[in-house]
This record gives C-alpha cells, structure tokens and sequence, in this order.
C-alpha cells in the first residue's frame, strides 16, 4: 500500500527542531469474528473460535451441519490442521513409515511432512496410531514443536510439575496466552483435547484478539521481561556490508515490524535475538513507505513470543510506559516514562495518532515496541527530537491496519517482495523544487456525458460492436444497458448470480447453488449455467453442472467454468448445444478465468494462495491438451485480477505487472514491465494506445513503450472501462447526494476532443 502524500510537512511546521526518526501509519482494526450464532447447530461455547477457524479453512464440520464440539481430536486430525495453519504443503517421504501408515495410505503424506520437521513422531511399537486420540498434554507438545513456542510464565499449574516430560510444552502454551488452564489451577494433562478446546488454543495462537484480556496491571518486571520478543535489525548492502540498524520486534503470524527507514537501501537483512541467536530474513512482506513501516518475514517462526498489539486508547495522559529498543547498538536498552499526550497529526486526508511520550530514545531505537503497564504494545517508536524529552510513537492501531491481512495467513504461503523492487527511503523535496510535466498533470475534472443507474453493477462486461453493457447487479439481475439511449433492460434470474461472459450474440452467467468453500468437495458440488439470447435479451434456458462455478469463459462451440470450492479441484468444458461435459483438468479453486483473443488458450490466476500464481491450459475441440504454470514463484506482485491485451499480446494484471502471452511456452507468462496499479482496463488497437482507470484518475499509455501520454479525473471512482469507436464509456461510482449514498453512472469521454 503506497500512500499518497506524507506527514513529514506536518510535523515540520508543528515542531521546528532537528528530527531524529520519523514514521506514520494509517489507521485500522484486526479481523474480529462477530458475535453471532455459529454455523454450526450444535455449537453454544466459543461459538467465535470455532467459526473464525471454519471461516480460515483450518477446521470442519460435518454433513449433517454438526461441529461435534465434546468430540476428541484424532492424531491425524491434529496433524492435518496445523500443516493446513502453518500452509506446509504435504509431500510423501518413503524411508518414513509405521506399522499401521505406509505410502499410499490415506494422511501418510501429512504424517511424514510432519515427523520430517519435527512437529510429532511415532510410538514406542512402531506404530502412528493415526486414529488415536490425543491427550491434552500430548498437544501440548505438538503445538509447541510446530509453532516453536518457548517460554516460561509465573503461573504454575497443580497437575504439571518440574520435571514432568510435559512441562516445558505446556509451559510455553500458557507463556504464549494458548491455554490458561482450569479454574482448579489445573492442566489436565490426561485428559483428552477434544475438537472445541483445540479450536480455542488455535484460534489463540492465530489472533489475538481471542487471547483473554489482561485485567489488572502488571509489575514492571513483568513488562521488561516481554523484552525477549524484541529484536535488532541489520540491514546489508550488495557487498555484505552493514548500512543500517534499528529494532523490531515479533507480532502476530511471527512476522517481525518495525520502521521501514531501518531496513531502506538493504539487500539483505538479518535479526538478533536476547539469546544472540542469528536469523536471516527471508524479505519484506509488506510496507508503507509515505508512513515508514515495514512487516519482515523470517525464513521460520522465530523460538519468540509474539507481542500482543493494543491500542492509543489503552493509555492516558500521565500513564506509565516502557520503551525497549537498542539505541546506538546496546541491545535490548530499557527506558522509561510516561504518556504526554496523544497527539493527531493530518494531511491530504490521510491522518494518524501518535502517543508521544517521555521516556529516552535515540538513534537505534526506531521500530521497538513502547509498552502500557498491562503488557500490550500501544505503540512503534518512531521519531524523537533533540530538544526536550519529546518523543513519539506511532498507535499501534495503525500497526494492525498493515498487518490485518496477514493474521490468519499461512506462514510459509506468505510471499516477500524482491528486493530489487523496494523503493529507497529518500529525503522529501520541497514542492517549489519539484519538475513537472505538465502534459501528464491533469489540473481539473474533464466533462463528460454521463446518466445514473437505478442499481449498480456487481459485474459488467460490453457488446463488443454495439452500445451495449452487460452486467448482474447487486439483486442478482441481469441487466442490459443501452448507453447511447440510456435504456436499461433487466431479466430475474433463478438462481444467485456471480459471473457472466459474452459469446456468440450471447451471456453466459454462472448460476450458484451453494456457497463456496474449500471443503466442498467435487463429487458433491453442484451449480447452473443461464443463457441469455443477447438479439432479444430473452432467457433461453438453463442448465445444471456437476461443479461450483466460480468463472466462466467461452469460445465458439464450448464454454469453460473453473470452479470455486474443494481446493485442487477442476475446470471443466460443456458443450453448448448438448449442454455435455466434454474434458476436464486440474485447478485451483475459486480461480479467475481470461479467454486468450485467438481462442486456443485460458489463463487463470489464483485467489486464495499466496504467492499468487498464473497458469495457462490449451485447448481444442473443447479439450484440454495442455496445461503448464507461469515460471515465476512470488518474483512479481499480483492481485486477484487480470486481463488479456485486446491484440493478445501481453497480460496486466491490476497491480500493474505485465507478462508476455504468447504460443511458446518458454516465452509464454514472462515478465516485461510495470505500470501503475489500477482497478479497470481498456483497450483502443485503432490508436495504439490503452487506458487505466485508478480511483478518481483515467490514464492513458503508449501500447508499444508503455509510456504514459495523458491523465485525466473524472468524477467518481472508476469500476470499469470499455473503448467504442475511440471513446472511453466507463462505470462509476459516486456520492452525488448529502446523504453519501453511493450511486453508479456511466459516462463517455472523448480523449480526442480533450487533446485538441
């Protein structure tokens, strides 16, 4: 997220010093599960947990709608859901195997990833026992090993002593808030985990947000020991030499923040613990760098604590705090302080809170945690000025803004940016001193022709000759728009409606009979297809699949429909007129689909894994006779969304990378540049030129250079954009009223006359 604009002007004119660091964060929230009944019937406890872990495809129900909560959790249950937490890929490992699980078996793969990397092992005969159940103490251990959870807490339970084989496991659960034991002071170590209690340690350890709150304030012993969690940063040029140092310190999903100044300009990076333990990081996960943070990936979960984020609303003024960091290399460095106030600082409508406060900080100290009495993290040390104990430190609110996205994500899916591609903190230049070219700086809202929808469009696709937009709007209709008469036509469907494609004078719209989920499986799903003769706008008819369909593409004779539920699952061709299946082949589900120009290929690009991956299959005769992924693995960053040149030449996906799509698989998906992100996509062959539309701004480029030529703003938010006959008919989306109701237009532009 690259945000527009900057608060260091703010900061300049509110306070006139010498500045030693600076950071600022938008502002946010973590994903909290709602409270409401849970999906399943026979839930009524930690109905939260349970749902949150369904929602994030970890746990399951049954059939019958049960979850079965008192149920004991089986062995190769335990195992299968932490690979799937984790997002550890099962692979077979032959030379692994028990009496009762050999290659072949089902879960076997799951077993042996497992035992590979430490995370269980088998017992004493020989034996796995996949189906045997597991003891509270027994998770304990699993959950320690797979999560690398270590620590000590005060609290010691009656049933759990020194010297116990269960003690350090246990120990480390409670030490990382997983389990807090019985009301007796009791463990239970015995007694067995059943699927309810699993949920809730799991839930736990992913979010914080389901940890029990801290009630009463600790002592500051208690708060300085947290500072085992805190690390220092080391950023390395391309010679191995160090550039730069500062602190962070480890969060939810063990992903390690601090100030993005710290890390700017490095190649490579690596981390040292309170143990002077050394750890590469693996990259960048995400950053802001208008607002100077940074979200670091380990290569493996860090033996740390994960710090629990607060909020500036956990502190007053005169509050006490702690600062921990390592000014000027001394490691680990306690300071502390009170609140002075909490401060709201605002530019170009962006705006951020910060806590400043008087404990000391200096140089080394950017990205470590400052601390309230209860143990949280209120804040990021961010900057702090020579004169006067005047230092500040970004609300950790907005520090779960930046993270939110990847609480919940699986640790080994998470991609990094290359670091070829991170930008390099530089030193803002005045606006005075800043060259412009003033034929790319649009300077006012063009005119445009333009009329208001009674309802808007979910999705939306045009004729390609006629003035014509087909869409299905937010109550499930399809809808046909005229927009030289600004006639609108709609037809009811019978069934939800979530996609359509447009072939052969007609649409094609995915018809859905469930909701997708990555547990439904194949030979359960089960969807439609409506067909809408485009001459008449009449429906012709309907016919079932045996599939979820998520997308939809067509050529002459055959239509194509990836489907949305059971993981690797399939997309499928129908013949149009026998309405048979004819072929299918493995896919990702809930994948989105492009229809190359030539009809001879289909792109699809992935929308739940991380990295993101583009694949391409071939086809004849509404066969599949080919299929082979892109050559990259997390090199580029994409989004969900992509489409084909209209000359067929290159795929843009919306983040705004392009690849080559060509017939030859060693040229086929490859990288050729980058443009700006943008949220819609037009084609004009006849001009050689294309248009990108991003909020409120119309783009328009060169097709060969892929140079930017003009800009333009329009009035409202830009949802897509058709080129007919050298104009640009777009959807908008605008608040036009008092009331801030959001309504869609379409409106026309000429660029030609714009140009004159």
């Amino acid at each position: 997220m690259n945000h527009v604009g900057s608060f260091k002007k703010v900061i300049f004119m509110l306070l006139s010093t010498v500045m030693v660091m600076v950071s600022v964060l938008p502002a946010a929230v973590f994903v909290e599960a709602e409270d409401t009944k849970s999906v399943f019937r026979d839930v009524t406890q930690y109905e939260k947990e349970i749902d949150y872990l369904t929602s994030l495809g970890i746990i399951q129900g049954y059939q019958d709608g049960t979850f079965q909560p008192a149920a004991p959790v089986k062995r190769l249950q335990a195992v299968q859901m932490i690979l799937r937490t984790l997002g550890i890929e099962a692979e077979e490992a032959s030379h692994i195997e028990f009496k009762d699980l050999k290659p072949g078996d089902y879960g076997y793969k799951e077993v042996a990833t497992a035992v590979e990397l430490g995370i269980v092992n088998g017992k004493n005969d020989g034996s796995f026992d996949p189906y045997g159940k597991l003891t509270r103490a027994q998770m304990a251990k699993i959950f320690a090993n797979a999560f690398n959870l270590q620590g000590r807490t005060a609290k010691e339970f009656t049933d759990v002593k020194k010297g116990d084989w269960a003690y350090d496991y246990v120990q480390a659960l409670a030490a990382n808030e997983v389990t807090t034991g019985y009301p007796d002071g009791s463990f239970r170590p015995n007694a067995l985990i059943t699927r309810m209690h699993f949920a809730v340690f799991m839930a736990r350890y992913i979010n914080d947000e389901f940890k029990p709150p801290v009630k009463t304030p600790l002592t500051r012993k208690e708060v300085i020991a947290q500072k085992e969690s805190v690390v220092m940063i080391y950023a390395y040029d391309e010679n191995g030499e160090e550039i730069s140092q500062g602190s962070g310190f480890v969060t939810s999903n063990g992903l390690i923040v601090t100030n993005y100044h710290v890390i700017s300009g490095g190649t490579s990076f690596e981390v040292v613990t309170y143990k002077d333990e050394v750890y590469e990081i693996e990259g960048v996960v995400d950053y802001d760098l208008d607002y100077d943070i940074v979200l670091l990936k380990p290569y493996d979960r860090l033996p740390l604590k994960q710090l629990k984020i607060g909020s500036k609303d956990m502190v007053e003024e005169g509050d006490d705090v702690i600062a921990i960091g390592s000014p000027l290399g001394f490691y680990n460095s306690v300071s502390t302080g009170i609140v002075s106030g909490i401060r709201h600082f605002t530019e170009d409508g962006l705006d951020a809170h910060f806590i400043q406060f008087t404990a000391p900080v200096t140089f080394g100290s950017s990205g470590g945690p400052l601390f309230n009495m209860y143990g949280y993290v209120v804040g990021l040390v961010s900057f702090g000025f020579e004169l006067g104990e005047l230092n500040f430190a970004l609300a950790a609110d907005h520090i779960k803004d930046l993270l939110s996205p990847y609480v919940g994500a699986p640790f080994y899916q998470l991609s990094v940016i290359p670091v070829e591609e991170l930008p390099v903190y530089e030193e803002e230049i005045p606006e005075d001193e800043i060259e412009t070219d003033p034929s790319a700086e649009p300077d006012e809202i063009v005119n445009t022709e333009k009329f208001y929808l009674d309802e808007q469009l979910a999705e939306a696709i045009a004729h390609p000759s006629l003035p014509i937009i087909y869409g299905i709007d937010y109550s499930g209709n399809a809808v046909q728009i005229n927009y030289e008469t600004e006639e609108v036509k709609s037809i009811s469907l019978p069934l939800p409606a979530e996609r359509l494609y447009f072939a052969n004078n007609e649409l094609y719209i995915t018809l859905l009979k469930g909701r997708h989920s990555p547990y439904w499986w194949e030979e359960d799903q089960e969807g439609a297809i409506a067909v809408i003769d485009t001459n008449t706008f009449t429906l012709k008819e309907t016919f079932d699949i045996a599939i979820d369909p998520y997308d939809i593409v067509a050529d002459d004779k055959y239509i194509y429909v990836s489907s949305g539920s059971g993981q690797w699952t399939y997309i499928k061709s129908y013949d149009r007129m026998t309405k048979q299946e004819v072929d299918s082949e493995s896919i990702r589900n809930a994948s989105y689909l492009e229809m190359h120009p030539n009809k001879s290929m289909i792109y699809a690009i992935t929308t739940d894994t991380s990295p993101r991956d583009i694949s391409v299959y071939t086809i004849s005769n509404g066969q599949f006779t080919g299929h082979y992924d892109s050559p990259y693995h997390g090199d580029y960053e994409m989004s969900t969304d992509m489409t084909i040149s209209a000359d067929g030449k290159y795929i843009f996906n919306h983040i705004g990378t392009v690849f080559r799509a060509t017939n030859l698989q060693s040229t086929n998906m490859t990288y050729v540049t980058s443009i700006d992100p943008f949220s819609a996509i037009a084609f004009d062959q006849a001009e050689n030129v294309f248009y990108t539309g991003t909020d409120d701004l119309i783009t328009m480029y060169d097709s060969k250079s892929f140079e930017i030529l003009n800009n333009w703003y329009v009035d409202g938010t830009v949802d897509r954009l058709f080129v007919r006959d050298g104009k640009l008919i777009m959807l908008t989306t605008e608040m036009p009223y008092s009331t801030n109701v959001e309504v869609q237009s379409v409106q026309i532009f000429d660029p030609k006359q714009s140009l004159q």
